[in-house]
Order: structure tokens, then sequence, then C-alpha cells
């Protein structure tokens, strides 16, 4: 295990290090093809070279598509990579003779090229990881594209002011140089190869079978009309503003900047945007800023305003946007999703672009005010982008509903982490088990009002079966309970009888065990039973028994609302069912910022009068902290505190210093650290767990827990 951890992190680095040189290489390329084709031809020319850089994109991606089927991305990627250098080398030679040739060939290499060897380095990553591993990685690669945009800018500024503008190209030709290393190292010892003989799906299939898709492309197409604009528009008070000396400086600062912003976005706010906006709210970010930057743009037009406008379009489409964009994905069934994203990512995104080049040449030849109908056409392209923001944030909740409703997406499959699927994943739950309900209570009373003569005529039947089963749950005979507990299957009818039958010690074991098997198709009226004010003490205490065996966000939700109940032993239990469900479903998170305020009010209520000893209240925020952060670390930070080991409590206390907010720390360290000594040098957080794991390894496996019932009553 050791070995293959040390294996995925020498990959990881290697990763890492090829995506912060690949989005540099793109930023400075992108930097210095604007300011080359500026210096050698009139910002007119624009347009016409963005839709041949469009057409020359397309036909790329098709022949790209055609050699990943046949060759794969790890033996074809970094080939291509040395091309592109080579290419980048040439154009170098040719930018002294033929600085005009060099020039419009930087711009179709950097529009065209480039993107298709990003997509097939994420092919490489797709392939070399497994999911497990994939998810811990893409979230490294993340940061290190993000400060890979910065590292562009800063090279491109410093090569430029070292030596000259056509110099960077050498520079961009290294840079690749490197990828085809990095990306071949990758490539060795692929996980996942690719089908031999598997007919490439046809790329407008997923057009005509799901509306969704249909949507998202046609977004996705305005989308990139509207950056064509917004880019002409930029450049061209860029080329009328400053000299040719001073462009390559200009676009530098520019990506730069932009590059330093969503690094700041990102980590300021990263996911809390679509926890609090949803997909909707964060993908119509971007259309708004547009709107609103580009009518003071329009109104007062300067170097300044128009850079404005184009750098908040770049800044949220990168953190909120593409953030949202990306879970539309989500309720499309794989087939559809796999050739429809790159219809999507590329084909409309380039379609756009030549769409883009049309827009700005028609609005050119209009004899008089054209760079005002340039701005109209931006925000008016952004209004029309808004107004399909709002219709398929309504298709993917529709979508979504509809696939859970047919089985065709799981709620455990699911990674929610905003709050528009969170909110239809419960919706739709809810749903499906009050329309199951009603379906069964219609049975029931269609079986009820039969004639007799032909009730007694028949054997009998699931209806029968139901009533008998009723009747013995409610019997108090422990026998008959068994037998009705082992001979049925628990139905929703079943289970409010089941759940009173939480407070019979004499069955509680097996009550326990039938109701864990419901604990995901019936969590709605489990979470009921939790949240009734009239429900008996003893039964609320155990029913986190059973919801901690649940995949469903309704358990999540109800557990998280159980934390307010004003019975102590009830909170206990809900916190010991939230910790133990991200054990076993980490992918269900319950509200960050809702935990802590619960962290926050027991920290608070420790000096108090309350339920349960001071060491059980603290264990309580131990298992809160369990289910904010790592639980298994957290439960040998609470073995360790009550150990009699001095540098074993020391490492775990250094732990929580590193892991803790500082004013949750500050509070409760008077009463598990009295009288420790901070050390002098403060470890970091994955050194302070990796400490603590290292001495703990002589610690007993099993954690005390608060309890008020037999050893039936446990979470596992």
């Amino acid at each position: 295990m050791q070995e293959a951890d040390g294996k995925t992190g020498v990959l990881t680095a290697v990763a890492m290090s090829v995506a912060t040189l690949m989005i540099a290489q793109h930023i400075a390329g992108k930097a210095t093809r604007d300011a080359l084709f500026l210096t050698y031809f009139d910002i007119a020319q624009l347009p016409k070279v963005m839709m041949v850089g469009a057409v020359v994109s397309v036909a790329a991606v098709v022949l790209m598509s055609r050699l990943l089927t046949r060759y794969g991305p790890q033996r074809l990627m970094p080939p291509l990579y040395v091309a592109s250098a080579l290419l980048l080398g040439a154009q170098w030679l040719l930018s002294e003779s033929l600085p005009k040739v060099a020039a419009v060939a930087l711009y179709l290499h950097v529009s065209a090229l480039n993107s298709i060897l990003i997509s097939g380095f994420w092919s490489v990553i797709n392939e070399r990881f497994d999911p497990h591993a994939a998810k811990a990685v893409v979230a490294r690669l993340t940061a290190a594209t993000t400060f890979g945009g910065l590292l562009g800018g800063v090279a491109a500024k410093t090569v430029a002011g070292a030596a000259d503008t056509h110099a960077i190209l050498l520079m961009l030709a290294a840079l690749h140089l490197a990828c085809a290393g990095g990306v071949a190292f990758l490539g060795r010892g692929q996980l996942r190869l690719q089908s031999k003989g598997e007919a490439p799906r046809n790329l407008l299939a997923p057009l005509k079978s799901n509306p969704l898709v249909r949507r998202m492309a046609l977004l996705a197409l305005l989308v990139a009309t509207t950056a064509a604009v917004l880019d002409y528009l930029l450049k061209a008070e860029a080329s009328a503003t400053l000299s040719s000396e001073d462009l390559i400086s200009f676009f530098s600062y520019f990506y730069m900047a932009v590059g330093l912003g969503t690094f700041l976005v990102q980590l300021a706010v990263g996911n809390k945007a679509l926890r609090w906006l949803g997909l909707g709210g964060s993908m119509a970010a971007w259309p708004l800023a547009i709107l609103l930057t580009g009518g003071g743009a329009m109104l007062f037009r300067s170097l300044v305003t128009v850079t404005l406008m184009r750098a908040s379009a770049n800044l949220l489409y990168n953190s909120f946007f593409r953030a949202g964009f990306e879970l539309l994905y989500t309720p499309i069934a794989p087939a559809d999703k796999r050739t429809g994203k790159v219809l999507i990512d590329v084909g409309a995104d380039r379609a756009g672009d030549l769409l883009g080049g049309l827009v700005v040449m028609a609005i050119l030849v209009l004899p008089v005010a054209a760079e005002s109908f340039l701005f109209i056409a931006a925000l008016t392209l952004a209004a029309i982008c808004f107004a399909l923001i709002l219709m398929l944030h309504r298709g993917y909740v529709g979508q979504l509903a509809d696939n859970l409703r047919s089985g065709q997406v799981r709620p455990e499959t699911l990674e929610i982490v905003d709050a528009t699927t969170a909110k239809t994943v419960a919706s739709t739950q809810a749903v499906l088990e009050r329309d199951k309900l009603l379906r069964d209570i219609a049975a029931l009373r269609s079986g009820a009002g039969a004639a007799p003569a032909m009730q007694d005529a028949r054997p009998h039947g699931d209806v029968d079966r139901v009533t008998e089963a009723i009747i013995d749950l409610r019997s108090g005979d422990p026998a008959r309970i068994r037998r009705a507990l082992a001979s049925h299957s628990m139905t929703a009818e079943l289970l409010p009888h089941a759940v009173r039958l939480l407070q019979d010690e004499r069955v509680l074991r097996e009550v326990l065990r039938t109701l864990r098997k419901m604990a995901s198709s019936g969590a709605g009226q489990l979470v009921d039973a939790l949240l009734d004010p009239l429900q008996g003490p003893l039964v609320k205490r155990r029913l986190p028994l059973v919801l901690a065996h649940s995949s469903s966000p309704l358990a999540l939700q109800g557990l998280s609302d159980g934390l307010e109940d004003p019975d102590w032993n009830v909170r206990l239990r809900c916190a010991q069912a939230l910790e133990a469900m991200r054990r076993r479903h980490p992918q269900l998170r319950a509200s960050e910022e809702r935990l802590l305020r619960r962290v926050e009010v027991e920290v608070r209520a420790l000096s108090g009068a309350g339920g349960g000893t001071l060491d059980q209240r603290v264990q309580l925020l131990f298992l809160l902290f369990g289910a904010l952060y790592e639980p298994d670390t957290l439960e040998l930070c609470w073995r360790a505190l009550q150990s009699s080991d001095r540098g074993l409590r020391g490492t775990a206390l250094e732990y929580l210093e590193n892991r803790l907010p500082a004013h949750i720390w500050t509070h409760i360290q008077p009463l598990v650290a009295p009288g420790h000594v901070k050390p002098k040098k403060k470890a970091t957080l994955q050194q302070a767990a990796r400490d603590l794991a290292k001495a703990a390894s002589s610690l007993k496996p099993k954690r005390s827990r608060a309890g008020d019932t037999p050893a039936a009553d446990s979470l596992d």
C-alpha cells in the first residue's frame, strides 16, 4: 500500500507540473498571439482570422477524435506536444523574415492546437487514475492550472522585457517539450485501455435524443459568441490606445490579473457559491457581470472600462459559470454524456468563435456607430444567455427528477455539491415515498371494500398479509412480533408500526435489523418520526441508529435537524449517525456552515447546565468534528486524549489546533489540554495527522460510546 501511495504521489506531482507548464504556455501564447497579430495587422482583420481559427479547430477535433480512438491518448499526446514545439520553432524562424506569416500561424496554432493538447492531457489523466484517486488528483490539478495562468503572464512579460516578443516563441516551444516528457511519463502503465473495435458514436445523436443537451449546446454556442465579441472590443480598444511595444505587456498583465483573480475567488469561495446560489445562480453571475460592466463601458468607453468588462467576464466564467455548467451533465445518460461533452465543449465553443466573427464583421460594415452596436450586440447576447440559463435550470431539475423516478440515476451515486441538486434529490425522494404510500393505502382500501363473500372465497392476498402483520406488530407479544418481522417484507404502511417498537427492549435487536433495511427507501418516514415533537424520547434516541445506515440525502438533512433537539441524548445519537454516514458514504456531506454553527452552540453550552457529563459533551463535539472532517483521524484524537501517553496526547492536540477553527479551539483547549505546553515548532496539518496515526497504533481499536441501551443499541 505504501508503495502504491508513493507511486500515486509521484504521478500526482508530475501531473501537477505538466498542468502548470501547459496552462502557463497557453496563457503566454495567448498574450503573444494577440500582441503579434495586432502589431502586423489592422484590427479589422481580427474577425477573419478568428473564423479561420474556428474552422481549423473543428477540423482538428474531428481528426483528433479518430486518432484517439485508434491509438489512445497515452501514445498520441507526447508526439503531438513535440510536434507543437517544432511548429513553434519554425514560427520563430519565420518571425524575422516573414513576420506576418508567423503572426497568423501563431494565432491559428494557439487557437486550434493548444485546445486539442489541453483536452488530450485531461484524457490521459482520466485514463491514468482510478475514479477514487482521480477526485483528489483533479482538485490539485485545478490549483496547478490556476498557478500556471499566473506563471504564464509573468513569463511572457519577463522574456519580452529581457529580449523581444519573438523570443517568447522559443520559450513556448521549450514548455511544450517539457510537457511532452511529463505526459509520456504519465502515460506509462495506463490503467484503462481504449476499447478496440468500438464504433464511434454519431456526434449529433445526443442533440436529437436529449433536450437538455440541445439547450446546453445552444448556451455554449451563445457564450462563445459573446466571448468572441468581447475579445474583439478589448483588442480593438488596446490596439487604438497602445503602441505595438506596449501590447505584449498589456496582454501579459491582463491574463496575469485574470489568473490571480480566479485564484483568489476560488480560494475564498470554492464550492460555496454552488451551495449558496445553486446551479442556476452560479451560472447567472457571468451574464449579469457582463450586463453591469458592459453598460458602464458603453457609456464611459476607455481601455480601463473595456478591460474591466472583459476581465470580469473571464473571472466569473472560470470560477462560477464553469462549475455550474459542469453539473448540468449530472442527469444525462452516460452514452449521451460522453458524446455530448465533446460536442458541447469543443464543437459548440468553436462554432461560437465562428459565429462571433461573423457578427463582428456584419456590424463593422455599418456606416456609423459600429462600435456602439458591438456593445449592444454583446449585451443582447448576455441577456439571451441569462434567459437560457433560467430555462436550463428548470430543465436540469426536471431531467434529474425524471431520472431519479425511473431509476436511471441513484441518489447514492450523486456527489451533491450544490443546493439545486440537493433540493431536487430530497424533494423527488419525498414524492416517490409519498406516492408509494398512497398507492399502498389505495390498494388496502380497495381490498377492504370488496364484497365479503369474495374476500372469504379467495385465499389470503397482499392486503390480508399486511393487515395480519400490523395486528402482529401491535400485539405486544414478542414471539408474534418476531414472526411478523421475519416473515413480512417491511413496506411503507408497516414502517410506523415497526418504529414504535424501538422502545420495546425485548425485540429491539430484530426491529433495528429490519428498519435498517429500509433506512434509504423509508428515510422520509423515519425522519418525520425523528422530528415529531410528540414522539417518545426513547424512540427518538434510537431512530438515528437506523438512519446512520441510510444513503439518502433526506436522512442527512433529518439528522442535521435532529441536532437541534432539546434532548441531549438525541443530539448525541444524531451526531454519531452523521459521523457514521460520513464514513460509509463520503460523497454525502452535511452543510459545513450548519454543523459549525451547532458546534459553536455546544461549545457555549459546555460551561452551563445540560445533559450528559462534561466528557460526554466533549465527545459530542468530536463526533461533530468527525462528521465535518476526517472521522478516522478525529476518532484517533478522541482516544489519544484519554490515553496516559503524554506524547500521544500532544500529537493529538497539535492536529486539533491545526484542523479546528481558531475560535472553537480556543474554547475547548482548556477542557482537553489542561496544562499542555504548546510545541515550539508548529507542524502542518498533514504532518500532525501522520504523526497521530503512527503514534496511535498501540491504542485499543474500540471507542467508548455514550448510550442508554443494551448491546443491540449500536450504530454498527
